[in-house]
């Protein structure tokens, strides 16, 4: 990552899909970044989408390629990237940001970034990865979600977007580069995890209470639920409700 285009859009359905097309056309190498204005098709991990202001916000997807790394340690890459954009946020507001499994950043106890990564798998190794973040910036009313915050309303200051982006890569280029580390990486990562405390949960249907005991290199949560005891629970089977 010693050089970085950054390939500028206006608006398109999702950063992450705008780097998947240019791929396709092999506009893009290993270490660009797609920086969109607006993105009307934005996604969140599963199902969830990402809604943005126009202009308000950064919104971009970084493409990289690993040296094969084994899907079991996949999630040294979230380790990576969660970290970057944690301590990217802490330049600008440094107090009460954490990280929420699996791949949110919280400021206040409300959402202030979200974490997309896809990855591509070739002969049972990840090959390489699409790395979408999204973090509010100057937008100060959010519609469609109650529990979201921005740079702007922890501050009461304007941010210029580029400053935020330009910060964000040189986090990338620190962090990816101990991607091997694994140890390492996840020892800072649970040294910034929400809910090592307690927290509440949504399993089975069910609003629970209970703590963090780790997130294990597989991706895997590890908990103790007050009424089910300790256990591990991949994303999709259990979430951390706020």
């Amino acid at each position: 990552m010693s050089t970085i285009k950054i390939i500028k859009v206006n608006a398109t359905r999702s950063t992450n899909d705008k780097v998947k097309m240019l791929i396709k056309s092999k506009k893009i190498i290993s270490g660009d970044i797609v920086s969109a204005k607006y993105q009307y098709g934005g996604r969140g991990q599963l199902t969830n989408r990402w809604y943005s202001s126009y202009g308000k916000n950064l919104l971009c997807s970084l493409y990289f390629e690993f040296p094969k790394i084994s899907p079991d340690l996949g999630f040294s890459i979230n380790y990576a990237v969660c970290l970057s954009v944690l301590k990217t946020i802490r330049k600008f507001v440094p107090d009460q940001t954490i990280i929420k499994w699996p791949n949110d950043i919280l400021s206040g106890d409300k959402k202030i970034s979200g974490i997309l990564i896809e990855n591509t798998i070739r002969s049972n190794k990840i090959n390489s990865s699409i790395i979408g973040t999204g973090i509010n910036i100057n937008q100060i009313i959010f519609r469609n979600s109650i529990n979201a915050t921005s740079l702007k309303n922890l501050s009461n200051k304007d941010f210029y977007v580029n400053d935020v982006l330009d910060e964000l890569i040189n986090n990338y280029k620190f962090y990816l580069s101990k991607i091997n580390n694994i140890e390492e990486l996840s020892k800072e990562y649970h040294n910034n995890l929400y809910g090592l405390n307690g927290c509440n949960f949504m399993l089975k249907g069910k609003k629970v209470k209970g703590k963090v005991i780790k997130v294990l290199n597989n991706g895997q949560i590890k908990v103790d639920i007050e009424s089910e005891g300790i256990a591990s629970y991949r994303s999709g089977e259990i979430k951390i409700i706020i």
